[in-house]
């Protein structure tokens, strides 16, 4: 299966604390990691991990970062031949303080300086090919058309909307799958409790609402399934939806059900939270 992801990429510095630091005071660091962060590069590394054919279209500086990126997304198995990078711009990337004691985390970000892709950066014979087409929102002129094009040519597009960016209700209706998070449903509904016909209402044909320590449910016209969460002791909570839909991805294969696709993907962003680090991935089953 050929997927092609089109998102943001920031090299993260995730440092573990053993509780996180009131204001104007100092907490010594337990352990601290760095690793390749993203929506779609984590989704990418991991459908990789499971014997998807994966290849990532996103852009960074020539830095020591953008190097790291690049190396990273190699020994993973994702294609970086789609991806760019200049003297001229820099490298996003990310502070991550995950909580030693609840693995929850706090992040501050910079997505780096270059100019976004755009519909003219995006090659339609190459998307040709492409059976499922992952996106974040991020670079709307260029996802919109890839997205449009992919579906001419049969293919499927999958959208990982943590939250409402630009170009979104242009992209929404072009989704074939919905992955949406509680940060996506507050920003866009005002609340995460939303009801299904409102979720359907957006365009994408099937839907998976993920709710953190709560599982996911899979939405269509058809119903819902859910499927609860892995009873784990979390460490790192950190990239665990991107890990969640990354799992997704493969699991859209015709011989898989909702249910079968579901269950994977919530064991195995379960495993993920009990390790550290964005590249902790139990066996395939």
């Amino acid at each position: 299966m050929t997927i092609l992801g089109i998102g943001t990429v920031v090299v993260d510095h995730v440092v573990e604390l053993p509780a996180f630091p009131a204001a104007d005071t100092k907490v010594a660091v337990a352990q601290d990691w760095r690793q390749v962060g993203g929506p779609v590069p984590v989704a990418l590394s991991t459908a990789a991990f499971y014997g998807s054919g994966a290849s990532f279209l996103g852009r960074w500086g020539n830095d020591e970062r953008g190097t790291f990126i690049t190396d990273t997304l190699r020994d993973r198995g994702v294609d970086t031949s789609e991806c760019d990078a200049s003297d001229e711009w820099s490298t996003g990337f990310a502070h991550v303080w995950v909580d030693g004691v609840t693995g929850s985390r706090t992040i501050a970000y910079s997505r780096g300086q270059f100019p976004l892709p755009d519909s003219d950066d995006v090659d339609e014979k190459r998307l040709t090919s492409v059976r499922i087409l992952h996106l974040d929102g991020w670079a709307a002129g260029a996802a919109i058309k890839a997205a449009a094009t992919v579906k001419a040519s049969g293919g499927k597009v999958v959208l990982d909307a943590g939250s409402v960016k630009p170009g979104m209700d242009q992209l929404l209706p072009l989704a074939d799958v919905l992955i949406a998070s509680r940060l996506f449903r507050r920003s866009h509904f005002g609340a995460e409790d939303v009801d299904a016909a409102n979720m359907l209402s957006l365009g994408p044909a099937q839907i998976i609402l993920t709710d953190g320590d709560n599982g996911a449910t899979w939405l269509n016209a058809d119903g819902r399934h859910h499927e609860p969460a892995v009873d784990v002791r979390p460490v790192d909570t950190y990239g665990a939806g991107d890990i969640f839909s990354g799992c997704i991805l493969p699991a859209l294969a015709p011989e898989w059900s909702q249910e079968a696709a579901l269950r994977f993907a919530c064991r195995v962003a379960g495993y993920a939270c009990s390790q550290r680090g964005n590249h902790s991935l139990p066996p395939a089953p």
